[in-house]
């Protein structure tokens, strides 16, 4: 396809030099480019994410993920790849998603990306065919580019599972990995701890030696404890992810880390249609990793009284 056709479906294209993978035009990400800024031999590149209507690209960066992906990923009409990784691109129309990559915890090497925007408004690019980089030239799979349209938390689900398969099939078994279903968790953790803990966090479960968050009764509640749920419930939750982890450190801070503290952090983040309970659980070990200083309960109680919050005791 030309640069033209490209635009035509609302890609927001971005030109790369001959033989290179990334944009060095300055201010590129925003930078609004037409046909005739690609020049022959100009590589075509597509920023992914809203500017270019949802698009998003889910990366195929081993041989593993190459083999499993039709086992793995929803189908779509937009596949392409190179002569050495062929169909290693699997592109989906998918509101909201951000970048994700899954990263092989043994070798620490990169297993699969979903490439969209990213979390705080980074941008990320994908070279299209007929784009040529390491000697070779990308190339479209099939007589159509029709990307399938899928809800991002389903479709990166489909993708850690990947991830997950991928994991197996190269240290474990391949016939197992041929058989995606939940037993795989089972099967890396039993295998090797360490590499089965990544899976979990992909799929946002605890491992099986997690501790379990249970709230306590609320006459065995400090007094501390009883405010900090009283304002988990009175601050309302529209946060971006930087006031979200502000708020966190606070909750944390204020509690000296406790499970009470965690339950309600974890409670007033459910309040977003955003919540997710692994990366609610996430932060909170990297907090503790580097236990904040600066704020505390202080901040809870303003945004609280900001809310129209009145404590019920002093």
């Amino acid at each position: 396809m030309t640069p033209s056709e490209y635009i035509a479906r609302g890609w927001s294209l971005k030109p790369v030099p001959s033989g290179q993978k990334r944009s060095i035009i300055k201010g590129w990400p925003d930078k609004k480019f037409g046909p005739s800024d690609f020049a022959n031999g100009t590589n075509i590149a597509v920023r992914l994410g809203k500017l270019s209507g949802d698009l998003v690209d889910c990366d195929l960066d081993c041989e593993e993920a190459i083999k499993l992906a039709p086992l793995y990923l929803p189908e779509t009409g937009a596949i392409f790849g190179r002569k050495s990784a062929p169909k290693s691109h699997w592109l989906y129309i998918a509101a909201d998603a951000q970048f994700e990559s899954f990263i092989d915890p043994i070798a620490q090497q990169t297993i699969v990306e979903l490439r969209a925007d990213g979390r705080d408004g980074g941008a990320h690019i994908t070279l299209l065919p007929a784009s040529i980089a390491d000697g070779e030239q990308r190339a479209w799979c099939g007589e159509t580019i029709d990307p399938a349209r899928r809800h991002s938390r389903a479709l990166r689900i489909c993708i850690a599972r990947l991830a997950i398969g991928c994991l197996v099939m190269r240290y474990v078994s391949e016939y197992a990995a041929r058989q995606p279903g939940p037993d795989l968790l089972a099967i890396l953790w039993e295998f090797d701890h360490e590499l089965g803990r990544p899976a979990y966090r992909w799929l946002g479960k605890p491992t099986p030696d997690t501790p379990r968050w249970r709230p306590k009764p609320r006459d065995q509640l400090s007094e501390r404890d009883i405010a900090l749920r009283e304002l988990a419930c009175a601050i309302p939750n529209s946060a971006d992810w930087h006031e979200w982890n502000r708020v966190g450190m606070a909750f944390y801070a204020s509690s000296d880390g406790s499970g009470e503290g965690f339950i309600a952090f974890d409670d007033w983040s459910a309040q977003s249609p955003k919540y997710d309970p692994h990366t609610v659980e996430e932060r909170w070990r990297n907090y503790r990793r580097s236990p904040p200083s600066r704020i505390g309960l202080g901040t809870l109680v303003h945004l609280a009284r900001q809310a129209g919050w009145k404590p019920a005791r002093a």
